[in-house]
C-alpha cells in the first residue's frame, strides 16, 4: 500500500443537527453568461448560531460548484480548513450542507463565494439558532445601486448591515441611512478590497437622537451585494439589498395572513427624489375584500415620500378596526418607478419577511424545503389572471429523480395555499425542492416552519429555464424499512419491508447477492451474509432498476465494543485553464465512493471497512484500540474501478492518518496535497464517466477497469495515455518534465470513451494521427469526434485541453462549440463536425443552427445501435438518432448540412457521397488520392475474384517519387483478407483471391509507416477495376 505525502487532518467536534438545511446569508449574482457566482454573506458558526447552505441545480447537467471562504479582508481563509473546496451537484439535483461540513471546520468566520461554469443555479440559506429561531431569506444579485428598505428603529442597537464586494477590484461604497420622512440620516464611505467585507452596526453611525425606521442606500463604484440583519429576542430578520434600477407599476405580496398570532407589516421604500403615489389593494383568498364592508371600494391610496419609506400595518391598510383571520394578498399600484418593499409578519417579537414581486411566473422553483415531525413547508400561489391556473406541483430530490406530483387548479384572481404534506401526502421525511408549473403566470411564496411556532421564514420563487423538466417518476423499488434494526452480524437475518418491487427480487449487500425468502405481503428474511466488518449498503434490484442504498453496521463478530468513526477525505485538484497546468491555485475535492479500511497495525489486519460518500464522508465502527491506521484507497468500494502504481508492485495509492481509538475523536478529515491526489483526480474522472452514463441508461453496468498510473510514467517507459479495450486497463502518463496526464480531464475521459464504444456500441477507427483540418478516414473521425463529445459531456464543458511540457505550460485547446474551426475542412471525415454536431444536439446553447436540446439518453441509444453496423461513421449514428426520434428529422438536417454534409434522412444511403463509396462488379472507377485513404464496396455472388489498381497519373502532388498507391481487400466486418503493396512508384497492384458470396471492401491506401515512425504520403490518379468469374 503507497501512503500519500504532504497529508493534513483536521479534527473537529459535531455540531448540532439543524432542522433539513439551515445556513448563511446567500446572495446571488450572475456577471457572465454561462457562470454561476453565489455570495454568502453571514457565515458565523458558534454554539448558538448555525449555518448551512442549499445550492440547487435545475439544468439537466451535472454541475461542479466550488466554495472559497474569505476573511473580511478579501483574503482567502487558510487555516484549519479545506478551502477552497469544490463538490458536485448532480443534474435537477441539490446539495445541502452545513457551513462547518462544506470547509471541515468547527468555526467559520468570514464570507462565501460559490462559482460554477453552470449557469442558473439556485440557493436559499438560513441564519440563527435552530432550537430558537431561524430566518432565510430570498437571494439578492449584487448591484452599483441598491436599497434595503427597513431597519426598525426600536432595535437599531441589534442590527448589523452586511455588504461585500464579490468582484476582482475595491469598490468605493456609498452608505446612506434615510429617516422614513427622507431625511438623512447618516452616512459613511468605506472603501471595500477586491472580495473583502463590511460588516456595520447603524447604531455607531447614526446619532442616537434620531428613532423610527430607516432605509438603507448602497451605491458602489464596483457591485457589491448586502444585506441587514436585525435581531430580536425571539427572531433574526434579514433583509436583502434590492436594486433602485427596476421599474414596474405593480407589486405583489402574495401571503397577506393575519392569523395564528401574526400581524402583517407593509414596507416601501423610495429611491426616487420625487415622492411616489400608491394605491394598496387588500384581496381575500377567493379575490374578493377581506371585509364586506370593503365591497366595491378601491384600494387606498398612499404617498411614500421622496428618499423616505412608508411602514403600514392592517388597519392602516383596510381602514377596518376589526378584521377577521385574513389568508389573501396584497397588490400595489403606482406609476412606472422604481419602488421596494417587503412584508413582515410579525409575532411579538419574532419577525419574518418577504420581498415583493413585480413579476409573475409560470415556472418556478422553491429550492429549500423541510417536512419532518417538528418542522413544516407551506406554499401560497395566487392567480392574478381572469382564467383559471392548470397548475403541477412536483418535489424532485436531491439525486435529481422526482419523488411525487400532483395537480392543481386555482381558480382566476384566487390564491391557493396548503402545507406541502397535504399536497403531496407522501413527502414527510423528503428533502429536496418544490417545482411548480401553471398554464398562467403566478406570485408565489413558500413557507418554512416549526411545529411549535418557534420560527418562520419565507423562500422565494425562482424562475426556472423554459426546458426544465421534472424527470419522470421511475417506480423504483425502495427500501423501507430493516426489523430489527441496521446494526447486524454475519449470520443474522433480517427482516426488510420494500416497496415497487415485482417478480423476484434481488437483495445486495455491497454489491453482493444475498438470500432472501418472501414473507408476505412486503416483507423479505434476508440473511445476512460473511463479510467485513464496517460500514455496508444494503438494496434491492428489480426490473432493472436498484433502491436506494440503506447504510448498515456490520458488527465484528467478537462482540467487542466499537466506536461510530466519522471522517471526510479530501484529494487537492490542479485544474488546467488557457494557460496550462495551474499550480498555483489548487482545490480540494472530496474523494467520492471510495473504499475505507481500519487496519490495526499491531495485529497487521484489517478491522473494519467502509466507504466515503458523494461528498467525501465516511462512518466506520472501530474496535477501541491504540494503533490503528484510517486509510482510503484509490478505488471504489463497490465496481471493479482501481487506479495502481506500475512502478511499485502495483500498489494501491492511500491517504491515511494514525489514530488512538480510545481518544476522543470528534469528526477527522484526512487531506492529501500531494502529487497521490494525481490517483485519486484520475479515479474521480472516470467515476465521472460512468455517472454521465447512467444519466444515460441507469441500468448500465460500467466496465472493470485497472488504471495504472505514477510520476515515473514517461512516454519512454507506457509511449502515451491510452486505455487498452481487450484486456480493461489503461495507462496514464505522470511525467511533470514532459506530459503528465492525472489532471487532464480532457484526456482521461476521451480515452475512456473509446473503451466505452468498443464495449457499448462499435469502433472501427483504424487509427493514426488525426488533427483539425485533416480530412480523415470516417471512421477515425466519427471515433475521435464521438471521443471528444463525451469528454465535453462528462465534464459539462465545450473546451478540449491538453495541458504538456514542463509542468503543463503549453496546452492544446480545441472548442466544440465552434461549428467550423479556422482551417477545417467540414464534412463527415472531420472530427470537427463531428464533436460539433453531437455537442449541439446535447447542449443548451444557442447559435445559427443549432436551436434544440437532446438528453443523452437519446444520443446514447443511438450510439449504442451502432454495435451491429460496420465502418462506423457519423451517417449511420445519424440514421439510427432520427429512426429513434423521427421529429427531430427537420431540426438534425438543418445542423447537419451547416457542416457542409449533404443529409437526406429520408433516402439510403443518406448521403450522396457514402462511405465505403459502392462499385459494381466488372466496374473501373478513376479518382485522384492524396493523403488520404479510399474505401469501396461490392456485392458479389461469390467466384475468382480480381481486384487491379492502375496507377494513371501524378495526382496532385505532382510527384514521381511519391507515385505509389497500395490495395487492400477487406470483408464486411472490416477484417483483412489480403493486400497488395509490392508496386513501386506508378506501378499497379493485383489481388487474385477466389471469394465466397458476400459483401467486401477495398481500401486504396496512400500513405505508409516510415522508419522513423512518421507518416510518408504518396499522390496519384488511378483506376479500380473488380472482376469476379
Amino acid at each position: 500500500m503507497q501512503a500519500g505525502k504532504g497529508k493534513r487532518v483536521i479534527k473537529f467536534n459535531t455540531l448540532l443537527r439543524v432542522v433539513s438545511t439551515v445556513g448563511m446569508s446567500l446572495i446571488l449574482i450572475h456577471p457572465a453568461a454561462g457562470q454561476s457566482v453565489l455570495n454568502f454573506a453571514r457565515t458565523t458558526v458558534s454554539d448558538q448560531l448555525s449555518a448551512g447552505i442549499a445550492v440547487t441545480n435545475p439544468t439537466s447537467m451535472y454541475a461542479d460548484v466550488q466554495f472559497t471562504l474569505y476573511s473580511l479582508d478579501g483574503n482567502t481563509v487558510s487555516s484549519g480548513l479545506v478551502n477552497p473546496v469544490r463538490y458536485r451537484v448532480a443534474p435537477k439535483g441539490k446539495i445541502s450542507m452545513r457551513a462547518p461540513e462544506i470547509f471541515a471546520a468547527s468555526r467559520v468566520e468570514g464570507w462565501v463565494q460559490a462559482t460554477s461554469s453552470t449557469s442558473g443555479l439556485l440557493g436559499f440559506y438560513f441564519t440563527g439558532d435552530p432550537n430558537s429561531s431561524l430566518e432565510g431569506t430570498e437571494a439578492s444579485p449584487a448591484f452599483a445601486s441598491q436599497m434595503i428598505p427597513i431597519i426598525r428603529g426600536n432595535q437599531i442597537s441589534d442590527a448589523e448591515l452586511v455588504i461585500l464586494n464579490p468582484g476582482a477590484a475595491d469598490s468605493n461604497v456609498t452608505i446612506t441611512f434615510f429617516t422614513a420622512r427622507g431625511q438623512e440620516a447618516a452616512t459613511v464611505n468605506p472603501r471595500l478590497a477586491a472580495r473583502g467585507a463590511l460588516k456595520l452596526r447603524p447604531s455607531t453611525v447614526v446619532p442616537a437622537a434620531i428613532t423610527g425606521d430607516l432605509s438603507v442606500r448602497i451605491s458602489s463604484s464596483a457591485p457589491v451585494a448586502a444585506a441587514a440583519v436585525i435581531q430580536t429576542p425571539d427572531s433574526f430578520l434579514v433583509v436583502a439589498g434590492q436594486t433602485t434600477d427596476q421599474l414596474a407599476s405593480v407589486r405583489v405580496a402574495p401571503h397577506f395572513v393575519r392569523q395564528s398570532g401574526y400581524d402583517p407589516l407593509i414596507v416601501l421604500a423610495n429611491p426616487n427624489a420625487l415622492p411616489v403615489d400608491v394605491t394598496i389593494s387588500a384581496f381575500s383568498e377567493t379575490g374578493g375584500p377581506v371585509h364586506l364592508s370593503l365591497a366595491g371600494r378601491p384600494g387606498k391610496n398612499f404617498v411614500v415620500p421622496a428618499n423616505g419609506s412608508l411602514t403600514l400595518d392592517t388597519l392602516a391598510i383596510t381602514g377596518v378596526f376589526f378584521l377577521p383571520t385574513i389568508d389573501g394578498w396584497l397588490r400595489i399600484d403606482s406609476a412606472n418607478v422604481a419602488l421596494t418593499g417587503v412584508l413582515i409578519l410579525s409575532k411579538g417579537s419574532r419577525l419574518n419577511v418577504s420581498s415583493l414581486q413585480s413579476n409573475a411566473l409560470s415556472r418556478m422553483v422553491y429550492s429549500q424545503i423541510s417536512q419532518t415531525d417538528v418542522s413544516f413547508t407551506g406554499l401560497a400561489l395566487v392567480n392574478p389572471s381572469p382564467q383559471a391556473a392548470d397548475v403541477q406541483v412536483s418535489l424532485i430530490q436531491e439525486d435529481g429523480r422526482t419523488f411525487a406530483q400532483k395537480k392543481l387548479s386555482i381558480p382566476a384572481n384566487s390564491k391557493f395555499s396548503g402545507l406541502l404534506r397535504d399536497i403531496l401526502p407522501n413527502s414527510t421525511g423528503q428533502g429536496g425542492y418544490v417545482f411548480v408549473q401553471s398554464s398562467a403566470a403566478l406570485y408565489g411564496i413558500g413557507m418554512l416552519g416549526s411545529s411549535n411556532g418557534r420560527f418562520l421564514t419565507s423562500v422565494p420563487p425562482w424562475r426556472s429555464s423554459d426546458t426544465f423538466l421534472p424527470s419522470p417518476i421511475a417506480s423504483r423499488p425502495a427500501i423501507i424499512s430493516v426489523d430489527p434494526g441496521t446494526d447486524v452480524r454475519a449470520g443474522m437475518t433480517v427482516q426488510v419491508k420494500v416497496a415497487n418491487v415485482g417478480g423476484d427480487p434481488v437483495f445486495l449487500l455491497n454489491g453482493q447477492t444475498i438470500a432472501s425468502r418472501f414473507l408476505p405481503p412486503s416483507t423479505f428474511a434476508v440473511d445476512v451474509p460473511a463479510v467485513e466488518a464496517g460500514s455496508a449498503n444494503l438494496s434491492v434490484r428489480s426490473n432493472g432498476l436498484e433502491s436506494a442504498p440503506v447504510p448498515v453496521l456490520v458488527l465484528p463478530p467478537d462482540n467487542l465494543p466499537t466506536h461510530a468513526l466519522a471522517g471526510g477525505v479530501f484529494y487537492q485538484k490542479l485544474d488546467v485553464t488557457d494557460a496550462g497546468l495551474d499550480l498555483s491555485h489548487p482545490v480540494m475535492v472530496p474523494v467520492r465512493n471510495a473504499r475505507v479500511e481500519a487496519f490495526d497495525r499491531s495485529a497487521q489486519a484489517v478491522v473494519a471497512v467502509g466507504e466515503t460518500d458523494n461528498r467525501g464522508r465516511f462512518r466506520i465502527p472501530v474496535p477501541l484500540e491504540p494503533d490503528l491506521t484510517i486509510r482510503v484507497l484509490s478505488r471504489l468500494r463497490l465496481g471493479d474501478l482501481r487506479v495502481t502504481d506500475n512502478t511499485s508492485g502495483n500498489a494501491l495509492y492511500s491517504i491515511s492518518f494514525d489514530i488512538d481509538a480510545r481518544d476522543p475523536l470528534g469528526t477527522v478529515v484526512l487531506v492529501d496535497n500531494s502529487r497521490v491526489s494525481g490517483a485519486f483526480n484520475i479515479l474521480e474522472v472516470v467515476e465521472r464517466g460512468n455517472e454521465t452514463m447512467r444519466m444515460a441508461d441507469e441500468t448500465i453496468i460500467p466496465p472493470p477497469v485497472n488504471i495504472f498510473w505514477s510520476t515515473r510514467n514517461t512516454k519512454a517507459l507506457i509511449g502515451a495515455t491510452f486505455f487498452n479495450l481487450s484486456n480493461n486497463t489503461a495507462y496514464i502518463l505522470g511525467d511533470r518534465a514532459d506530459d503528465s496526464d492525472e489532471y487532464d480531464d480532457s484526456v482521461i475521459a476521451h480515452e475512456y470513451a473509446h473503451m466505452l464504444a468498443a464495449r457499448f456500441s462499435r469502433d472501427d477507427s483504424p487509427g493514426g494521427p488525426h488533427g483539425i483540418g485533416d480530412m480523415l478516414d470516417p471512421r477515425i473521425a466519427w471515433s475521435e469526434g464521438w471521443a471528444n463529445f463525451f469528454s465535453s459531456a462528462v465534464r459539462n464543458d465545450a473546451i478540449y485541453r491538453d495541458s504538456m511540457g514542463v509542468n503543463g505550460t503549453r496546452i492544446l485547446r480545441y472548442d466544440l462549440e465552434d461549428n467550423i474551426p479556422a482551417g477545417d475542412k467540414p464534412g463527415y471525415w472531420s472530427e470537427a463536425s463531428v464533436q460539433s454536431l453531437l455537442w449541439d444536439l446535447y447542449d443548451d446553447h444557442e447559435d445559427a443552427a443549432d436551436d434544440v436540446q437532446y438528453p443523452l439518453s437519446m444520443i446514447w441509444g443511438a450510439f449504442t445501435d451502432l454495435k451491429n453496423d460496420h465502418y462506423v461513421y457519423l451517417p449511420y449514428f445519424l440514421d439510427h438518432f432520427l429512426e429513434r426520434n423521427p421529429s427531430a428529422t427537420d431540426a438534425v438536417r438543418t445542423m447537419v448540412q451547416y457542416r457542409s454534409i449533404d443529409f437526406q434522412p429520408s433516402v439510403r444511403p443518406s448521403v450522396t457521397n457514402p462511405f465505403p463509396r459502392p462499385i459494381d462488379v466488372g466496374e473501373s472507377k478513376r479518382t485522384n488520392l492524396i493523403q488520404s485513404a479510399h474505401f469501396f464496396s461490392f456485392t458479389t455472388g461469390g467466384g475468382a475474384a480480381s481486384i487491379r489498381m492502375e496507377i494513371v497519373g501524378l495526382g496532385t502532388g505532382n510527384n514521381p517519387n511519391a507515385n505509389d498507391l497500395d490495395l487492400f481487400l477487406m470483408d464486411s466486418n472490416g477484417k483483412l483478407m489480403d493486400r497488395s503493396d509490392r508496386g513501386l512508384n506508378g506501378q499497379s497492384e493485383l489481388i487474385p483471391i477466389k471469394l465466397p458470396a458476400g459483401t467486401y471492401v477495398v481500401e486504396v491506401r496512400s500513405y505508409y509507416k516510415a522508419e522513423t515512425g512518421s507518416l510518408v504520403f504518396n499522390s496519384g490518379q488511378y483506376r479500380l477495376t473488380v472482376l469476379v468469374q
